[in-house]
């Protein structure tokens, strides 16, 4: 399955790389997650709870940053600073043992002063009883959450911009 979106947010694109990379800040944005450690600066484990259909349980999982850049500042008003991140990771439910594994590609931009676009794109494979359940029905809760994520990480940005 893939999964494409942007976030818009009222912040420049260096507040949001840095929640992006404050894993106690930026694990305040995910719906159902339980609890994550910090393995090193690019690894994190943890237990994520989740409902797919009739079937909920927990996903623990490992996540991995495999390519960081982070924004630059633009040299001329014409030019836009841009970071990227490539996350993958990869998880087993505790319930069915069916394994989900993806790659997350994140894009910031800053178009004009103070305002990031954030583009998302995700591909995600599921395998085990979950993949029975069938595209529609795991489409429908992943968008879910990720709605849930868009407007918790826009608000948690907006509201620690406005604590500066």
């Amino acid at each position: 399955m893939n999964f494409s979106g942007k976030i818009d947010v009222s912040v420049p694109a260096q507040n949001a790389w840095d929640l992006l990379n404050d894993i106690d800040r930026f694990s305040s944005c995910l719906p159902g997650l339980e609890r994550v450690t910090q393995i090193d600066d690019r690894t994190f484990d943890g237990v994520i709870g989740a409902a797919v259909g009739p079937i909920s349980g927990k996903f623990s999982f490992r996540a991995t940053i495999v390519e960081s850049t982070p924004p630059k500042a633009p040299v001329c008003r014409d030019e836009h600073g841009t970071g990227r991140m490539v996350v993958r990771a990869e998880g087993t439910d505790s319930v069915t043992k069916s394994t989900i594994s993806g790659d997350l590609n994140l894009t910031l931009s800053e178009p004009q002063a103070n305002r990031t676009e954030l583009n998302y794109h995700a591909q995600v494979a599921i395998k085990g009883r979950l993949a029975i359940l069938g595209d529609m029905v795991l489409r429908a809760t992943a968008t879910l959450l990720l709605e849930e994520f868009s407007r918790r990480l826009k608000r948690r940005l907006e509201e620690d911009a406005e604590d500066i």
